[in-house]
């Protein structure tokens, strides 16, 4: 049981279940409109996220505890735009929160943390509620019909880089298939390593780290 109290509002924050519906750990209409519409492609966000970040609040514990305040950090900062892209409002806000206070040196991490435990928990109960099979059969199916329908796409070198930080800097769940679609023109641009490095912060839903890549290799405005 844990007994710390519960930690300041942070500005603007209206209580862990503030969000688009009162009390929703998910935002689930919100994350199909940050998808545009994508329902599809928010069942595979949803399960990954499941099965991704289901450890994450006791990585940054065990970062914290061992004195590695930057990969704490480094790790809240991720989860937190995983939470905001399939708008787990709550979730994010705590995320955010533990980043903010992590910044500041000297300030107590641990109430923050435990807030973040609680919102992650609740997520991962709401997705725990959906049978595994519902997301990943809808996840497998839209795969397939992506590979069946459409054939192989050329993409101009120079304006796919673009492209993807447009899409990066809307939160557009196409930036996922791009990426993807997009792997030897991305390849060409960024070279081996920094494509991989690209694809895994994607596969992490990290728009704002794969972003950040793009305009360290002179990619995005």
């Amino acid at each position: 049981m844990n007994d710390l109290a519960e930690p300041p509002a942070q500005p603007g924050d209206g209580g862990e279940h503030a969000g688009g519906d009162a009390g929703a750990d998910i935002d689930h209409a919100g994350a199909i409109a940050r998808l545009m519409g994508d329902g599809a492609l928010l069942a595979r966000v949803l399960a990954r996220f499941r099965n991704e970040y289901r450890p994450a609040a006791a990585r940054i514990r065990a970062a914290l505890d061992g004195g590695d305040v930057p990969l704490a950090l480094r790790l809240a900062h991720t989860l937190k735009g995983a939470a905001g892209l399939i708008e787990a409002v709550p979730l994010r806000r705590a995320a955010q929160a533990l980043e903010q206070v992590l910044r500041a040196d000297g300030a107590d991490p641990y109430p923050h943390l435990a807030r973040l435990e609680r919102a992650l928990e609740r997520v991962l109960r709401e997705l725990d509620a959906v049978p595994a099979t519902v997301l990943e059969t809808q996840d497998a199916a839209r795969q397939a019909a992506v590979r069946m329908a459409a054939p192989a796409r050329q993409f101009d070198d120079r304006d796919v880089l673009a492209r993807l930080a447009g899409l990066l800097d809307d939160g557009n769940g196409d930036a996922v298939d791009l990426v993807c679609d997009a792997a030897a023109a991305l390849t060409a641009q960024l070279g081996e390593h920094g494509y991989r490095e690209l694809a895994s912060l994607i596969d992490a839903f990290d728009f704002d780290g794969a972003l950040a890549l793009l305009k360290r290799h002179g990619a995005a405005g």
